[in-house]
């Protein structure tokens, strides 16, 4: 059994304000709000007008805006834990080489529901990365292959959630979206940032600080902390490695959901990431994503 799954409550650990320093991007390919003189603009599926798509809508739409999952679940870095045998992989198939993803459906149902079946469904082959930032990301999932497209399979958007066991880190897979509510629907992208700016890294470096903060119990009664979950170690390594934490509710009030993470393949996304671009940040040659299959780890 993994560490996590000893917590029984969850006491608010990160119940903190968000910093306004980083403010929510609506860009489209025409339209982008930068964060500061030298952080690109948000993931955005630039969809600011409503639904483009004409697809029926399969199954009942999801309900809220944000989908707040604090105060139930415990702090354990999910991204951090071993790969379980039984647990679902998907490999994007690329025309630059196959990047295999984890999924963490207790955290963002919705997301990870929307993602699988589109890519059951065959929604994302032959879609392109057509956005990529180096030392940033690099986006994908729409059919117009320009920013302003696509559907979630209810066929409208759905909003944020949110939880405080996943982050920003380098190889987190997350839901792209625009500035107003319930916009997530196919658009997605992958952190690819390796160096954290210095007031990044001080942001992410508030897990650290807080690991001695009381965050549950265990099911003997004990009081269970941040440290009994994981060692600074483990903790600090991750955070070196890189990743974008002004796109997460801790400090950010319009944060992205995280709903997966890179476990094969970052040399692939970094490829990615440093093609040659031109207008809006769009590969001069496609980057294709061909088509997604799916594994079952350990079989």
């Amino acid at each position: 059994m993994r560490k996590f799954m000893l917590l029984l409550t969850f006491t608010g650990l990160l119940a903190l304000s968000a910093c306004a320093n980083a403010v929510a991007g609506n860009s489209t390919a025409d339209q982008s709000v930068e964060l500061a003189s030298t952080i690109p603009s948000l993931p955005s599926n630039g969809n600011e007008s409503g639904n483009q798509g004409n697809q029926s809508n399969p199954t009942p739409s999801p309900s809220e805006q944000i989908d707040d999952r604090e105060e139930f679940r415990p702090v354990s870095m999910l991204q951090l834990e071993p790969l379980i045998e039984g647990e679902r992989l998907a490999i994007l198939h690329t025309n630059m080489g196959d990047i295999t993803l984890r999924f963490f459906p207790t955290e963002a149902p919705k997301a990870v529901e929307n993602f699988i079946t589109h890519a059951e469904n065959g929604y994302y082959d032959g879609l392109t990365f057509h956005r990529v930032i180096p030392n940033f990301m690099i986006q994908g999932g729409c059919p117009l292959g320009n920013g302003t497209g696509g559907e979630s399979i209810w066929g409208e958007g759905f909003g944020q959630e949110y939880s405080p066991n996943l982050r920003h880190f380098r190889g987190a897979l997350a839901m792209a979206q625009s500035s107003l509510p319930n916009s997530i629907r196919s658009q997605f992208y992958i952190v690819q940032n390796n160096s954290l700016r210095s007031d990044f890294r001080e942001e992410f470096e508030w897990i650290l600080e807080n690991m001695d903060e009381v965050i549950g119990q265990s099911p003997e009664g004990l009081p269970l902390t941040g440290r009994d979950l994981h060692t600074e170690e483990e903790l600090r390594e991750l955070i070196n490695n890189g990743g974008t934490p002004h796109l997460d509710r801790m400090f950010n009030p319009n944060f992205h959901t995280v709903f997966g993470h890179v476990v094969e393949g970052m040399d692939i996304v970094d490829s990615i990431a440093n093609v040659t671009t031109g207008a809006n940040d769009r590969p001069v040659e496609p980057v294709i994503i061909n088509n997604i299959s799916f594994i079952i780890y350990g079989e």
